[in-house]
Parts: C-alpha cells; structure tokens; sequence
C-alpha cells in the first residue's frame, strides 16, 4: 500500500474511532445503573461475567472468521447486529426481562470484536516507525470521548431518560458503518491467519516480547477494573465521600492525564526512549498508590488529596496503556489477529480475575478493601520483573524484523496432524 494511500485511510481511522468511542461511551457509564432496574447486583455481576466470556469465545474463533471473509466483512456484520440490539434496548418498555438480559450480554461481547476489528485496519494502515504516535493519537482521541460523555450524556439522560443514550449509541454505528463499507472496502487485506487463543498464548509463553507486553496489560485492566468498581466503592460507602463530588470533581480531574500524555508520550518513545522504561514507570507508580492505600491506612474524606492520588495513578495507567499499545503493535503486524484478540480480550480477562478473586477474598474471607489494593499492588510489582528482561523497541529495522520472527513462531506451532493410511484417508489428531 502506498505511504499517500496509508495516511489518508489512517486518517479516515482515527475518524472511526471517534465513533466507536461515542457509541461505547454514550452507555458505558450508565449501562450498570440501567440493568440495575431489572436486576439485583448478583445477577448483574453474572451479566456482566458472562459477556466477558461470551467476549473471549467469539475472539477464539474471530481468526478463522476472518481467514473466510475479510476484516470489512465481518465488521460491517457486527455492526448492523450491534446496532439491532442497542436499538432495541432503548425499546425495553416492550421488551422481557430474559430478552434483555440476552440484549446486554451479546452487546457487552460485540463491544470487543468491534474495537479488535478497528485496530487490525489501523495495524495496516500504520508504518511502523510512526507507531508510538499513532496508538498515542488513537488513545487520546478515544480518552476524549471517555472524558466529555459522562458531561455531555447526563444532560441527554436528564431530558429524555436511558432511551435516548441507547439511540444515540446505535446512530453512532451508522456513520462508522459507512466509513467501513465507503473506505475499507477497497482495502487490499493481508491473508490472515486462523492463531485461536489457545495457540496464541503458545506464542505468548514462548516469546519473552508478547509474554511482557500482555502480562503488562492483564495488569493494567486489572488495574482499571479495581479503580472503576472497589476504590469507588471504597470511597463513596466507606469513607463517605458523597457519590457526585466523585463524579463531578474527583473523575474529571483525574482522567485528565488520559488526555494530555498519550500523544507526546507515543511520539517520545518512538524518538528517544522506546517503550520499555515509561512501561515500568507507569506500573511502578499504579502498584505504588494501591499499595499506599493500606500502608499509610488512607481514609480521608479530603476529595483534593484523593484527586491528587488517583490523578497521579491514572499518569501511570496512561503511560503503561500508552507504551502497551505501542510497544505490541511494534512487535505484530494485522495478519496476526489471534493475538490482537488476545491483547484487546485483556480487559475481560482482567475483570473476570479481579472480580472473582474480590469476590473470594471480601465474601469468604472478609477481608477488607484496602487489603485488595495492596495485593494487586504487590501484583504489579511483580510484573516489573518480567518486563524488565523485554527487549526495547527503537529502530525500525529491528521492529520488522521482529515481526517476521513472530510469524514464524506462529508458523511452527501445530494444530494439528495427520496420520496417513493407505487408502488416502485422513485421521485428524488434534495437538
């Protein structure tokens, strides 16, 4: 493909995660408090659980899907059932309660294969010593959206209730439908190949690159999964910290850094430092406020102290999420679509964990919460030695070069054999 052509289709990229990012964050904020009229936290939990699985399963088979057709093909499917089913939950006057259980779940699922589907476009249309800027600028401008929906959405919400955000999430697919069939079309795709999750992760264990980069990242949801569910919950019912001073000063002011650092950070890295130091930086830091939690036995009700804390967690889960992104998308090209699906699924994976294991050590246990903190805390720090023996990326022979290394690793891994008899028959025996 040509640099002219690259740029221009990278372009029309970026243009498509602003609508993802509307579609995404139109109800990510409410869709708990939503379902929470139909059911009890319990089941909400299992809900949630199941799309998270449900999510992994289809990224298990989203290789093979796409050896079939083509990235535009299968994205342009999901789309038109993605915007069937958020449709029809703003519906839900008309709708059971098993319908909507079923809604929910197969939506939380598609959220995933829709973003995976995006990234490998912008994995082909990026040039690989420009990769730090371009996963800077796509974070930044997916952040963006993260930041000005909470605002935007409330006032929406606050005149026409939870139907009118599910109608604005689906409209947001039709234009990013029409970029995907306008402009992906045309796009000369590579031939991918069918890795599931299970042979990639046999490349993840074999090569020490992936293998940091991906535990990095089942770090980093884990991460955010504690932040978004047990410190707000920590603030707000045990501390006492009401829930709209969190709301409204304490997450606006500390998801600024998802704003400002990416785009520098990525364009840094690629021009000075590589992506390995920010990466244990920006770990360090998360392990070091979590773990600080229970140490120093924080239970202020001073929101600027707590502004300042997560702020200054949040600069690291930036950095880290950052170099991730840019450090994998180095190392892999869009052929490789097992292991896009395995990196993007690290937030499922994460929230299954960290949920299951909250669940074990609050139910039976009854530990308290800042005890959860300081554990995934010292479980940070301890990943910072497996990235410290990563190889940095700087030079972009090296990059490619690493990539084709990559591949063959792929390559050589079996499926599956075949035993020949004499009458041509074959007997599948599966590795």
């Amino acid at each position: 493909m040509k640099d002219d052509n690259k740029k221009k289709l990278l372009s029309i990229a970026y243009i498509a995660v602003v609508f993802f990012s509307i579609h995404y964050f139109s109800i990510y904020y409410i869709l708990a408090n939503f379902l929470d009229q139909y059911f009890n936290k319990t089941t909400l939990s299992i809900l949630f659980a199941i799309g998270a699985i449900l999510s992994i399963i289809l990224s298990h088979f989203f290789g093979r899907i796409l050896k079939k057709n083509t990235n535009e093909k299968s994205l342009s499917a999901i789309l038109i059932i993605q915007f069937l089913i958020t449709l029809s939950l703003s519906f839900t006057n008309i709708l059971n309660i098993y319908l909507i259980a079923i809604l929910a779940i197969i939506q939380f699922a598609l959220f995933t294969l829709i973003w995976v589907s995006i990234n490998i476009f912008i994995s082909e249309f990026s040039d690989q010593e420009n990769i730090g800027t371009i996963r800077g600028t796509i974070l930044t401008i997916y952040s963006f959206g993260a930041i000005s929906a909470p605002f935007l959405m409330s006032q929406i919400f606050n005149l026409f209730g939870y139907s009118s955000l599910f109608l604005v999430s689906s409209f947001a697919l039709i234009p990013l439908f029409y970029i995907n069939r306008s402009f992906f079309k045309e796009v000369k795709e590579p031939k991918y190949k069918h890795f599931g999750l299970r042979k990639s992760l046999k490349v993840v264990f074999k090569d020490k690159d992936i293998r940091g980069v991906i535990i990095s990242s089942f770090f980093l949801n884990s991460f955010f999964t504690v932040m978004n569910i047990y410190l707000v919950l920590y603030l707000t019912e045990i501390i006492g910290i009401p829930i709209v001073l969190y709301l409204e000063l304490i997450l606006p002011i500390s998801l600024i850094p998802f704003i400002i650092v990416p785009y520098n950070l990525g364009k840094y890295s690629d021009e000075i430092f590589g992506e390995k130091k920010a990466m244990l930086f920006g770990i360090f830091l998360m392990s070091s406020i979590l773990i600080s939690i229970y140490i120093f036995n924080i239970k202020t009700t001073n929101i600027f102290l707590w502004m300042i804390l997560i702020f200054l967690a949040r600069v690291g889960a930036t950095t880290t999420e950052t170099e991730n992104y840019a450090y994998f998308y180095k190392k892999i090209d869009s052929r490789n679509a097992g292991l896009i699906a395995l990196f993007q699924n690290m937030t499922n994976i994460s929230f299954i964990f960290v949920t299951l294991f909250g669940a074990l050590l609050i139910g039976i246990f009854n530990i308290n919460l800042p005890i959860l903190f300081a554990l995934i805390g010292i479980m940070g720090l301890s990943t910072i030695i497996i990235i410290y023996h990563m190889k940095d990326t700087q030079k972009k022979n090296e990059n490619i070069k690493t990539i084709e290394s990559i591949n063959k690793k792929m390559e050589k891994i079996p499926t599956k054999k075949f035993l020949e008899k004499d009458d041509d028959k074959k007997i599948k025996i599966w590795a």
